[in-house]
């Protein structure tokens, strides 16, 4: 990471002060299996991954799909929409050939950000090590640094947005699993990679969620939600890290239950903490539908097979621009009111301009109703995020490791592995005296007659009682030591707080990035 001098303060990039445009690609992975039989395949991951393909490939200048659509999926999207399998193989090479539209792109002046999603399963291995799911086996934490995040600063250096939907996504960020068996490296930490910004789903016991009504998993819907306009909340038709992080917050404030409940890591690259990930003014939505203050409460955007594309909850006169993704039409629900957007609408829509009628019965897929009483139950408005980016933002971005401590930094085993060498030494020397003395002894006897050779032989057996006691104390003291170095494991938390400080200024809410 490279030092500043001082505290840098960077404009908001979404209202116009970045110098090159931002050039969007993106890799899009999905993958429903695993190769664990402990864990059950998921229905949505390969949706998910269609869904975020068709919001990114109105924001990128080229975006590739990886996935491996079941029955259900393939009867919706058809023949439609274009896609490889999820293997390491069509990763690498899809990633190869990103690179080079990048390295393209920043030739011609442009500033290139690389999306890297996967929604699927994760998990660790005894090692503490994270992994995703592919095709044809895994995808580690270290394959993600090396293949994704490092060349960020390489020699053509990018931005990098992870994003992540996956049990224990968050070992990304924390390096290890929660059990501790073994020591992980040290080099892979997020920090060493200012160009990277990360959005990463994790919930208080390590697990996301799907949910049949929105035919996604939980954040993967929540995240597309936000980036579709609703989680703009200084309506500068742009939403930042903050911002998401904000909206995605509010999602899910009334979920209590500590097992739906998501508690995702959302964190702007370093170098460039108001990074918009998405700006209309850069996006191809053929159509937004303008969400103001005659429209608050809960409420749901439905194209006309049902398939839910966005939730949201606008408090208050706050305002926003909802992009829509197609022509198709597309139904906005509010309580016992739908709005219909006729297909073919183009351009800027205003709802008061559409038609509406008494909301019907809309059927869903294994909907839940826990979720549907507590997601999106919370309001939000730009002051509500404001004041949850001030006072919960910057810490929940702390990170925690539990790092192992090399076997010669284990003060405990030397001070046990000294005093056994110290007890050995001591045992050496008796056993010499007592040697010798018995020795003198048995070379002239005659010499040792009497009191004297009585003290002698005393002496001699004293020291050869000692060094014998030496020897067992010390020999166990030194044993116990070196099994200690061997067998014992300990560990140290690190802690790594983020340089970034939330400023709320007229404009809207704004990084302040300190390296």
């Amino acid at each position: 990471m490279r030092a500043l001098s001082a505290a840098v303060m960077v404009a908001v990039l979404a209202s116009g002060a970045a110098e090159a445009r931002w050039a969007r690609f993106a890799l899009v992975v999905g993958y429903n299996e695993s190769d664990d039989a402990q864990l059950s395949p998921l229905r949505y991951a390969d949706d998910d991954a269609v869904k975020h393909s068709q919001l990114l490939g109105l924001m990128t200048e080229r975006t590739v799909l990886l996935t491996q659509l079941d029955a259900e999926s393939r009867a919706l999207y058809g023949g439609a929409v274009a896609h490889r399998a999820p293997t390491r193989a069509n990763v690498l090479t899809a990633l190869e050939s990103l690179h080079a539209d990048m390295a393209r792109a920043k030739a011609r002046g442009d500033d290139p950000v690389l999306f890297f999603v996967y929604s699927g399963h994760g998990n660790y291995d005894q090692e503490g090590r994270g992994y995703v799911h592919l095709e044809d086996g895994r995808f580690t934490t270290r394959d993600t640094y090396y293949e994704v995040l490092g060349p960020s600063e390489g020699e053509q250096p990018h931005h990098v947005v992870l994003v992540v939907d996956a049990c224990n996504a968050a070992l990304l960020v924390n390096s290890r699993g929660p059990t501790r068996q073994r020591a992980t490296t040290t080099s892979l930490r997020l920090e060493n990679y200012p160009r990277v910004g990360v959005i990463l789903s994790s919930s208080s016991v390590g697990e996301v969620h799907e949910w049949g009504r929105l035919v996604s998993g939980v954040f993967s819907h929540e995240v597309r939600s936000a980036l579709m306009g609703a989680g703009d909340l200084n309506d500068d038709g742009a939403v930042t890290f903050p911002e998401l992080a904000a909206f995605v917050a509010a999602a899910n404030a009334q979920v209590k239950n500590a097992e739906y409940r998501i508690k995702p890591y959302i964190r702007p690259p370093l170098s460039a903490p108001n990074m918009p990930i998405l700006s209309f003014k850069d996006a191809r939505f053929p159509a937004r539908l303008r969400i103001d203050a005659s429209l608050s409460g809960r409420t749901h955007l439905l194209n006309t097979e049902l398939l839910r594309f966005a939730d949201f909850n606008k408090a208050g006169a706050s305002g926003f621009w909802l992009g829509l993704p197609g022509t198709d039409g597309f139904t906005l629900v509010r309580g016992a009111t739908e709005y219909v957007v006729p297909a073919g609408a183009r351009g800027d829509l205003q709802v008061a301009s559409l038609s509406s009628r008494a909301t019907e019965t809309l059927a869903g897929r294994g909907a839940d109703r826990y979720f549907e009483e507590r997601l999106f139950a919370e309001p939000l408005s730009p002051e509500s995020g404001a004041d949850w980016l001030t006072a919960e933002y910057g810490p929940s971005l702390t990170v925690e490791r539990h790092e192992g401590v090399p076997w010669y930094e284990n003060g405990g085993a030397w001070a046990v592995t000294g005093l056994g060498a110290s007890l050995l030494g001591a045992a050496i020397g008796l056993h010499v005296e007592s040697e010798l003395g018995f020795a003198a002894v048995r070379e002239d006897p005659a010499d040792f007659t009497g009191l004297e050779g009585q003290a002698l032989n005393e002496r001699s057996s004293s020291y050869r009682h000692g060094a014998i006691a030496a020897y067992s104390v010390g020999g166990a003291a030194l044993l116990g030591g070196i099994l200690w170095f061997a067998l014992d494991e300990s560990f140290r938390t690190e802690r790594f707080e983020p340089p970034l400080r939330v400023m709320v200024t007229p404009q809207g809410v704004e990084l302040e990035a300190t390296f």
